[in-house]
């Protein structure tokens, strides 16, 4: 019987062991929810869960509620003008070589919404020794100038108007913390994915290595072999030193649009799977016109400037009032009225020439016609927005199905240089380029499927549908 050669029975063994040991890379399929493992003490959300927190405890958008606030109690300020006043009056004198004085009453007044003011003032009193007792009835109209709701209500509206500006950018924030998050939590997404596949590369570069190491030794590969997946780990450890630090920086930002404690450890999950989305250029364009803010928002100027013009042509008109009174006083006998007067006046105090109000009115035609025409332009630029975000869409699929072909590209030629090194058909070269192809080819085909999801994001934005208008916080 003859003895098998010893050298060809290690390198059958030999290889019989890479064939067990050598990994072979699957594609990977971005789908589902991306769930790190959980770790004690640290704080893991979804990305639903980061919106809801942000909209609640993001600072900037904490800061522009107050913004709201504020405009909220303005409005007050500018309704009470038309509340009823009252205000009280007393004046009291004591004079050695005269009879004490004292005077009590009070000013009731109340502005009509058409420019009229109502005012009674009764007061009761005691002066030279007598008591007396005095009711003063005044009514003021305006005829000319300030006459009418449209008018005397002007500082109302205008607060109205600035009120509803300062809502609106209160929810136009909002739009912008979520965007804001959901790019800061997929930029987690992304680094943590990108660490899954370099440590996993790494991993299987050590395997490689150690086998590398057995055949070295054998003579069955060179030094060179060895030299090339010693310096491919090193480069791959780098890059992973780098992306955790990334990873580091990405939750930090998340942290901070959260208004978490930078403290506190945190772990982000998000889908990484996504619907291609299906709407026309025309439809998207129409809901698009029919729902974002800046538009409604240029609506309400110009319709705003077109109430200022009115006012400032009125302002030209010379001031002109009508005055209405009555005045009852008596003294000692409270039944009967010592004396009563009626009195009619017109009053007018105005420039003739009316030079300044005229220059107003005339600066207020050009105001509109500028915001008009800013109007227009926020038409046209909400439409190029939308079809845009449609193209960039279009495209991005487009290179996610490149990224698909050239992985599956890479993942065969993987398996040819896995296959030529595990029997030593070909040195280590091929291999480690292989895995390195791949490793990209997985990288960019994930990156590209998140630019995607968070894509999608934004033409919702651009389509003014991210959030409910009227409930502000919901995500649709």
């Amino acid at each position: 019987m003859k003895r098998a050669d010893p050298i060809r029975v290690w390198l059958i063994t030999s290889c019989i062991c890479l064939a067990i040991l050598m990994p072979v890379c699957s594609d990977v399929l971005l789908a589902g929810e991306a769930e790190p493992a959980k770790t004690p003490g640290v704080r893991s959300i979804s990305l639903e869960q980061a919106i809801q927190i942000a909209l609640e405890n993001n600072r900037t958008l904490r800061n522009s509620a107050l913004d709201v606030s504020s405009s909220d109690l303005s409005l007050k300020t500018q309704q009470s003008e038309f509340d009823i006043k009252v205000v009280p009056q007393g004046a009291t004198r004591y004079d050695s070589a005269d009879f004490s004085y004292w005077q009590v009453g009070a000013t009731v007044s109340k502005k009509l919404s058409q420019g009229a003011t109502f005012e009674v003032t009764p007061t009761t009193g005691e002066s030279g020794g007598g008591r007396n007792s005095e009711i003063d009835v005044s009514l003021r109209i305006p005829l000319l100038q300030g006459a009418g709701a449209a008018y005397a209500m002007d500082g109302v509206y205008s607060s109205t108007y600035s009120n509803k500006v300062q809502q609106l950018t209160f929810i136009q924030e909002q739009i912008n913390t979520i965007m804001q998050t959901v790019s800061a939590v997929y930029g987690c997404i992304r680094t943590q994915q990108q660490i899954e596949f370099l440590q996993k590369q790494l991993d299987e570069l050590k395997k490689h290595l150690s086998l590398a190491k057995i055949k070295e030794k054998s003579g069955i590969i060179d030094a060179m072999d060895l030299y090339r997946a010693e310096i491919r780990i090193q480069d791959v450890e780098d890059e992973l030193a780098s992306t955790q630090e990334e990873l580091a920086n990405n939750v930090d930002e998340v942290k901070n649009l959260l208004a978490l404690s930078q403290k506190q450890p945190l772990i982000v999950s998000a889908p990484v799977s996504y619907s291609p989305v299906e709407i026309s250029l025309e439809e998207a364009q129409n809901i698009a016109l029919a729902n974002r803010i800046e538009l409604v928002k240029s609506t309400m100027q110009v319709k705003e400037t077109e109430r200022r013009v009115a006012v400032a042509r009125n302002n030209i008109l010379p001031q002109l009032d009508l005055e209405l009174g009555y005045n009852n006083y008596r003294e000692e006998d409270f039944s009967d009225f010592d004396e009563e007067r009626w009195t009619v006046a017109l009053s007018s105090e105005s420039d003739i020439f009316r030079t300044p109000e005229r220059n107003d009115y005339q600066q207020s035609r050009i105001e509109l016609q500028q915001v008009q025409l800013d109007h227009q332009d926020a038409e046209e630029q909400i439409i190029q927005d939308v079809r845009f975000q449609l193209n960039s869409l279009e495209k991005q699929q487009e290179r996610i199905r490149i990224r698909q072909e050239q992985s599956r590209q890479a993942m065969g030629k993987l398996r040819l240089a896995e296959s030529k090194f595990r029997y030593s058909l070909a040195n280590n070269f091929d291999l480690l380029e292989a895995q390195t192809e791949m490793q990209q080819a997985q990288t960019d085909q994930m990156v590209e499927t998140i630019n995607y999801i968070v894509g999608t994001y934004r033409l919702r934005s651009s389509l003014g549908t991210l959030i409910d208008l009227k409930g502000g916080a919901t995500v649709n």
